[in-house]
């Protein structure tokens, strides 16, 4: 049987009796039906529909198929029980009643900008069908799970927010019933003491005032940089399948601490927690940092004590996430030199760096080597200096070997630095010289013997240094102060003139 409502003036209400079971599907185009406290409304599995109407509920209202909305829904102080899908175009008052989803199969809702007061999702078989989210929603006292996932994961690959806020709290997850996707929850006034979120965060602002605290977690989507944190060096390093994001009105002053567990489900192939690490991320795409030292989690849960409120996640010791390299530049010095520069975000196990060269970049050798820091998780710069170029180059390819303590190697990107030829008369180089070291001259002019001065920024002679005409010599600034310095090369018939900072 099929009912449709039209437009009542009076309207329709059901009052307390006997329940009205109504066969297939129930329209209501624009009348107004009001369930009345202690009437239960049943609609089969054609479902109901409210295109234009007003439905208020204060009963009990079970749809065994669709639930669409495009008028007004006000669920007031009822239940409602919904076996199909759930599509909200038109206007939602949750009021304070209990919307539960409890179909066979998969269900999705379609929130369309509205909020649910209370969400039950009693799903047939645990993880056997889910409750997938259409769009952002927000639930505002309680989200409970008995059987069944809920996805905040659209089938079109959209992944949307499921939000609880200050005062809305979560119960039952647990393995094969948990919020797989994007999990928001908020908590006002975090000061004092610790604060279980709910959804495996628990932060303790020790003697911070954080204020107004929101903790998105994202899980079991199986994506990197999203649900799992991963070593941008090497793909195969992996966190579990979860990441929180913790954002503070007011960032700590002083160290908190954050206690994050997991279930089995997001072990993302994981399997030895004896020495887990925690990690956290500035932003998404980054490197990550460990904070503290590697622990036992075997009970899936690690408390960490960062001094930053950002993106965390946990790894094993056999998974290392931080990207150690985070920056490899080779920039020439002069006409016959190249300084490397790198710096990392933190190292695990490193036993140090090579800069390699090659003339072709094909068939590299060793430059030089500069020990690492072992296993730290402040930042390091490094510099090596390459002075020794091949005659005659004009490209230089270089690359950084990083070698673990195991001796795994990892290679950074490959930088090229294009010589440009000695320009005739005088070139100093390196242009920039560290406190107590040389600078080196290339000199193409005229023969004949000369004097080479070094003036500094007053003009005052600070070093006089007889010249012979040679194509190359050595420059001593040993002793110099930091700061510019003029080096003056002259011969009977020509002057040259080059600069170089020491510092």
């Amino acid at each position: 049987m099929k009912i449709t409502l039209r437009t009542l003036a009076a309207g329709l209400a059901l009052a307390a009796a006997p329940a009205l079971a109504l066969a297939q599907d129930l329209t209501n185009a624009g009348a107004t039906l009001t369930v009345q406290p202690g009437t239960t409304l049943y609609v089969g599995t054609g479902g109901l529909a409210n295109p234009s109407g007003t439905l208020t509920n204060a009963g009990a209202l079970r749809i065994d198929g669709a639930l669409t909305n495009g008028g007004t829904l006000d669920l007031s102080t009822g239940t409602v029980e919904v076996r199909g899908d759930l599509t909200n175009t038109g206007t939602v008052v949750p009021g304070t009643s209990i919307t539960t989803f409890s179909g066979t199969a998969d269900q999705v809702l379609t929130p369309g900008g509205a909020a649910l007061y209370q969400v039950f999702v009693n799903k047939p078989t645990a993880g056997a069908n889910t409750l997938r989210l259409a769009g952002d929603l927000t639930v505002s006292n309680a989200l409970s799970l008995s059987s069944g996932l809920v996805t905040t994961k659209a089938l079109s690959g959209t992944v949307y927010t499921l939000i609880l806020p200050n005062g809305a709290s979560l119960s039952g997850e647990a393995s094969g019933r948990y919020v797989l996707g994007r999990l928001q929850i908020t908590r006002n006034g975090v000061s004092g003491a610790p604060v279980d979120f709910g959804h495996g965060a628990v932060l303790d602002p020790t003697t911070n005032n954080l204020g107004t605290v929101s903790i998105t977690r994202t899980a079991g989507l199986q994506t990197a940089d999203l649900s799992y944190g991963q070593n941008l060096g090497n793909a195969s390093l992996k966190g579990i399948d979860r990441i929180w994001a913790v954002s503070a009105a007011t960032q700590p002053s002083a160290a908190v601490q954050l206690s994050l567990s997991w279930l089995p489900d997001n072990d993302n192939g994981l399997t030895d927690f004896t020495q887990a690490q925690g990690w956290q991320q500035p932003a998404a795409g980054q490197a990550w940092a460990a904070v503290g030292a590697p622990t036992n989690a075997s009970s899936r849960s690690l408390t960490l004590a960062p001094t930053v409120l950002n993106r965390f996640t946990v790894s094993n010791a056999a998974n290392p996430l931080p990207v150690t390299l985070v920056d490899f530049t080779a920039q020439a010095e002069g006409p016959a030199a190249v300084r490397l520069r790198w710096a990392t975000a933190s190292e695990l196990n490193n036993a140090g760096f090579t800069v390699e060269r090659s003339l072709d970049g094909h068939t590299f050798s060793d430059v030089g080597s500069l020990p690492g820091a072992g296993t730290s998780a402040t930042a390091h710069a490094y510099t090596l200096f390459d002075s020794r170029l091949p005659a005659g180059a004009t490209l230089l390819y270089y690359r950084l070997r990083q070698m673990d303590l195991d001796g795994t190697a990892h290679y950074a990107p490959v930088r090229t630095v294009a010589l440009t030829a000695a320009a005739a008369g005088f070139v100093v180089y390196p242009t920039r010289v560290a406190v107590g070291q040389a600078a080196t001259y290339l000199y193409t002019g005229p023969a004949g013997a000369g004097t080479l001065l070094v003036l500094d920024m007053l003009g005052r002679t600070v070093r006089t240094l007889p010249v012979d005409g040679r194509a190359q010599g050595e420059v001593p600034l040993a002793g110099l102060a930091s700061g510019s310095y003029v080096l003056r090369y002259t011969t009977a018939t020509a002057s040259f003139t080059g600069r170089c900072v020491v510092e």
